[in-house]
């Protein structure tokens, strides 16, 4: 799946059929021009082989999921974030691989991937907020993971047992994934004031959602800290039209009339 047709992608925003994973892989070169792709493909391959072996080796699903997450976590040394790195790398896939460290959000992605390759039905997702991996196993069995620690929980749902009993999941499917990837990256690098580098996540995120007025609003933002006040004031107005009842409305309308005080002093 690291091979060279995904050479010939041009928009992988818009490519559902390439995996998440590889989609925040390529995406990166959006906002760095000097990322390593081809490296960080290399290292991947190497995990997924690593994972083929495991196949192999053990046929039994339990047996497996125990193996691979042992490699995981003990023998590849993936974890989450212990050390003062910044937000914006840790979260970032390339890094992630690499120096075996990354968001709760990263991991998940990398490790449903993987899990994926050893033929489980892996999907990130959302349990009271936090980021978790679920494999389903059967509609009734599974398990959950914190992809930060491994910590795992195997489950099995009773037959009578009703969905009100069951805590609440939700389940992070297809290009879901690349969208939370990127808003995540968005929000690291808007903390990090790398301004540029978060209006590469919203226009990957617009060419997702279209004319989304909260994606408007950000690169309405984000354009008047790169000192483009006509074009942020064209977006910030969109959000307003859009959303009149945000609660912020009140806060956006006076960022715009002072955008616009600025353009009449310019004119």
């Amino acid at each position: 799946m690291t091979d060279t047709w995904f050479d010939e992608q041009q928009e992988l925003g818009m490519d559902y059929a390439v995996p998440a994973l590889l989609r925040s892989i390529y995406a990166e070169q959006r906002w760095d021009a000097q990322a390593d792709t081809e490296q960080t493909l290399c290292l991947l391959a190497e995990l997924e082989l690593a994972v083929d072996e495991m196949c192999v080796k053990e046929k039994d699903v339990h047996k497996r999921v125990d193996l691979l997450l042992d490699t995981f976590y003990t023998k590849w040394l993936f974890s989450g974030t212990g050390q003062k790195v910044p937000e914006y790398l840790l979260n970032n896939i390339a890094y992630v691989i690499k120096m075996r460290s990354g968001t709760s959000t990263a991991l998940a992605i990398l490790l449903a991937h993987l899990l994926e390759r050893a033929n489980f039905n892996a999907t990130v997702a959302l349990m009271q907020n936090e980021v978790m991996v679920h494999v389903a196993l059967s509609s009734e069995e599974g398990y959950i993971i914190d992809p930060a620690s491994g910590q795992q929980s195997w489950y099995v749902t009773p037959e009578n047992d009703s969905e009100k009993d069951q805590e609440p999941m939700e389940l992070i499917i297809g290009d879901e994934a690349f969208k939370l990837y990127l808003a995540q990256q968005k929000w690291s690098f808007i903390a990090a004031e790398k301004f540029s580098h978060a209006l590469s996540c919203v226009e990957l995120l617009m060419e997702l959602l279209g004319d989304d007025p909260y994606e408007r609003r950000d690169r309405g933002y984000l354009l008047n800290q790169l000192n483009c006040p006509k074009m942020a004031k064209d977006d910030l107005q969109f959000f307003v039209d859009e959303c009149p009842d945000d609660p912020t409305i009140e806060i956006i309308q006076n960022q715009i009339e002072e955008l616009a005080d600025h353009n009449n002093i310019l004119h």
